[in-house]
């Protein structure tokens, strides 16, 4: 078949392409190369390479060329050729072919040390294909012809010298013939089938077409019709119409004429036989032609009836040939289409004018076990001298359509979940609004996003994560309804559309029991896993009425429901807008805020709780905002988090605290450590060790008066990683502090891994010290067992500060003592603190 041919043409195309890349990976190629491009004045490696060159000429290449980087020729092997046909082959990167006597293979291929390229390899291979395939056609036919072509420009192409008609390189101006398309036309589109068409020089032909692979070449072979359909009817009737003549005229005169009678008769019987072997010669020539052609093709005459019935169709319909052969055709259909058919041949008895002949048509089929698959099909009527046949070019494209469908659902769905993405959600959205409008009726769009998924995708993996992502999308959508939509926005968030709701108090109740549904536990590989979600919701009409804008107000509403602490659902609010635009414009302030230099930092003493003495000071950062005045970084640090901002901020903060303490100790001022926050951002930052240590050097601080404040989530997310970071930070000579302890979900095994000095226990549980002091017992017992120091938060009261003394904890800092002065008021701090000590 046609495709075989042009498969094990595209196939020596990529050996002769591959033997170019082995040509350019091999190692002395690239240390050669490599050689040179150091030292270009080396005989020796020129030597080397040329060696290399000559090499590669007895395993089937015809030359070899070494070009260094600036494109200069270092060394060639074999003989180039140089002719005018070249054409680049699409899908392979540099790769020409070529026609000097027989087609070639040319490839560019680069040599590369690393990612560092040292030059080119050129190389030439001969395609024996052609030569192989060209008994193989002749003995098809006299007009038999195999056409390699390739597409230039939009229109244009040019061709191989095939195997019978034309034996130069020729190009066509067009693609087409007489406005209508040429069978290689088909092939350069990537096709394959069976056309009845021109060639182009004009003659009728029966054309099998098919690309080469994905070369961008095409393949054509055909035959002209006079050949391909020639029977001996005509010279039959001759032969019988003598036969009839010679048997009269010896009744009359066989006494006469016996003896040339007999030679005539003689000769007649030669020529019937002469006859019968062109007609064998024609069927079988036939035969072939079909059996090369990778369509199914089935002829049948004016009454439906099965003539012929190629190998390609066998395949397709699961019949044998001689098993098909002299039924109707109708039996390969199944109904409605048999009727169809049927009432195809009934109009054109009665009219002669066949309704379906030369389009090209999408039917069913029906194969002999009954099963049903879609099949392209394009039929062509043929009249010869007796009778009209009616051939069939078929296609069995069950697999193009799979492939389509499969490509449809690739584009439209999740391929995690399953449930439909972006694109398709768009499309459902337009529907239901549309459908709303015309029933008067309400669409709720919820945008869910899960509470608590990125601490399990961190600390038990993705895979764990996906398996929670399916569980959720199962649950969403066994629990709306089948009308509903549910979809993937991507990550762990979820859109879900609601259809046909009248009422608000009808849409809660849906939600309520989606969200329970959502935050019911998962029994994930041995875990019983927690998420929890946060759901905004936008109304049609109410909150937009166009796509657009309700996804932009449930969007916003699920921060609100996020911020609210999750677990809940918020039905959007236009004041919820108004607070988005104020965000956008805290936003856009903040992205300014380094550059007007608006930033400063507070510093909150931290005492020891046995003499009261400052031992420590704890940079915390303020905004000076142009319009809003002074801003704690409640105001904007979550911002800054989301935005990336919070990278170059954080450097700002440890380089301000490092020059701070510089300014201070040239006064004369005794400066305790100084804690610097390290945000989630920063410690994943893969330039943190070399920010760090540029920052110390720039201010000439020992790490050892700094202390790195991390918390326990950034630890757990990042696991080993985080701990070898902590590491590297501590023979760095930094202190490392655990703040907000108590807050997070370490574990004891875990927390006595990490090189940590300080412990800080949250000020939440100091607030309640004073009725329930055992968590703080705890947090103080297991620090001075890891021998850490434990610092307490959030110290407002004289009571608090003795329970904590009491309970052996090492110090404090909170408004008690201090709220966090701006430099010149700690200065004077300190400076009171060493007068009174003096």
């Amino acid at each position: 078949m046609l495709q075989d041919d042009t498969r094990a043409f595209a196939h020596e195309i990529h050996q002769r392409n591959n033997q170019g890349v082995t040509v350019a990976t091999r190692p002395f190629v690239v240390s050669s190369l490599k050689a040179i491009d150091m030292h270009p004045e080396s005989i020796r490696a020129r030597h080397d390479l040329e060696k290399i060159a000559h090499s590669f000429l007895p395993v089937g290449l015809s030359a070899v060329e070494f070009v260094n980087r600036k494109g200069q020729i270092l060394v060639r092997a074999g003989s180039f050729a140089t002719p005018p046909f070249t054409v680049r082959i699409q899908t392979l990167q540099e790769a020409f072919l070529l026609w000097q006597g027989r087609p070639l293979l040319q490839t560019l291929v680069p040599v590369r040390d690393g990612r560092r390229r040292l030059g080119f390899v050129i190389t030439q291979a001969p395609l024996l294909f052609m030569a192989h395939i060209r008994p193989v056609v002749e003995a098809l036919g006299h007009t038999a012809s195999l056409n390699v072509c390739a597409p230039i420009g939009a229109t244009n192409m040019r061709c191989l010298p095939n195997t019978r008609q034309v034996q130069h390189v020729y190009q066509l101006i067009s693609q087409f013939i007489r406005g209508k398309p040429l069978p290689m036309h088909y092939a350069l589109q990537g096709q394959s089938g069976l056309v009845y068409a021109r060639d182009f020089r004009g003659h009728s032909v029966a054309a099998a077409f098919a690309p080469i692979g994905r070369t961008g070449l095409g393949m054509v072979l055909n035959i002209r019709q006079s050949e391909l359909f020639h029977t001996a009817d005509a010279r039959l009737r001759e032969v019988a119409g003598l036969l009839l003549a010679l048997g009269l005229t010896g009744i009359l005169m066989m006494w006469l004429l016996l003896l040339p009678l007999l030679r005539k008769r003689t000769a007649a019987e030669e020529a019937m036989h002469a006859a019968n072997t062109e007609l064998r010669t024609s069927e079988a020539r036939t035969q072939a032609f079909l059996a090369h052609v990778a369509d199914g093709v089935v002829v049948i005459n004016e009454h439906g009836i099965i003539e012929t019935f190629n190998a390609a169709a066998e395949q397709i319909f699961g019949y044998e040939a001689q098993a098909i052969i002299g039924k109707n055709v109708s039996e390969l259909m199944p109904e409605p289409h048999r009727s169809q058919h049927d009432n195809y041949l009934k109009r054109y008895r009665e009219t002669a004018k066949p309704t379906v002949v030369g389009i090209a048509r999408e039917v069913v089929g029906v194969r002999r076990n009954g099963e049903t698959f879609p099949l392209a099909i394009k039929i062509r009527e043929i009249d010869t001298e007796t009778t009209h046949l009616f051939i069939a070019a078929i296609r069995d494209i069950t697999l193009e359509k799979e492939a389509a469908q499969h490509a449809l659902d690739l584009a439209t769905h999740d391929t995690l979940t399953g449930l439909p993405n972006r694109l398709l959600l768009a499309d459902r959205l337009e529907q239901a609004l549309a459908q709303a409008r015309r029933a008067q009726t309400r669409v709720a769009l919820l945008f869910v996003d899960l509470d608590g998924f990125k601490t399990i995708n961190d600390s038990l993996g993705h895979a764990t994560g996906d398996l929670i992502l399916k569980a959720v999308a199962r649950r969403m959508r066994s629990t709306l309804r089948s009308e509903d939509t549910v979809a993937r926005q991507g990550g762990d968030e979820f859109i879900a559309i609601l259809l046909g709701l009248t009422s608000i108090e009808t849409i809660d109740k849906v939600i309520q029991k989606l969200l329970a549904s959502i935050i019911a536990p998962y029994e994930i590989q041995d875990h019983v896993l927690y998420v929890g979600a946060s759901i905004g919701v936008a109304i049609y009409p109410d909150d937009g009425e166009d796509g657009d804008t309700l996804l932009k107000n449930c969007d916003i509403a699920m921060y609100r429901a996020k911020e609210a602490g999750g677990n809940t659902r918020f039905f959007f609010a236009p004041e919820m807008n108004r607070e988005v635009v104020k965000k956008q414009s805290l936003n856009t302030n903040l992205h300014q805020a380094l550059a007007r230099d608006e930033f400063r930092l507070h510093y909150q003493p931290v005492v020891d709780l046995a003499s009261g003495a400052v031992v420590g000071l704890e940079a915390l950062i303020r905004w000076q905002h142009p319009t809003q005045g002074l801003l704690g970084p409640s105001h904007f640090i979550s911002l800054a988090e989301e935005t990336g901002l919070i990278v170059p901020i954080g450097e700002w903060v440890l380089a301000s605290a490092c020059a701070q303490r510089q300014t201070w100790a040239k006064a004369g001022i005794d400066v305790p450590p100084i804690a610097v926050n390290l945000s989630a951002r920063q410690f994943r930052d893969s330039r943190l060790i070399a920010t760090m240590t540029r920052i110390l050097d720039e201010s000439a601080v020992e790490p050892r008066h700094l202390i790195l404040e991390i918390t326990e989530s950034m630890v757990m997310g990042n696991g080993d990683k985080a701990i070898e970071i902590l590491h590297v930070l501590r023979s760095m000579g930094f202190q490392i502090a655990i703040d907000d302890f108590g807050t997070g979900y370490s574990s004891l095994s875990y927390l006595k891994r990490l090189p940590v000095n300080i412990l800080k226990i949250d000020q939440s549980f100091v607030r309640d010290i004073t009725s329930d002091a055992a968590v703080v017992t705890a947090v103080i017992t297991l620090g001075h067992s890891l021998h850490m120091t434990v610092i307490a938060e959030g110290v407002e009261t004289d009571e608090q500060r003795i329970i904590l003394r009491d309970q052996g904890c090492d110090q404090y800092q909170g408004y008690y003592f201090s709220k966090p002065l701006p430099p010149t008021e700690v200065a004077a701090r300190l400076k009171d603190v060493r007068d009174s000590e003096s």
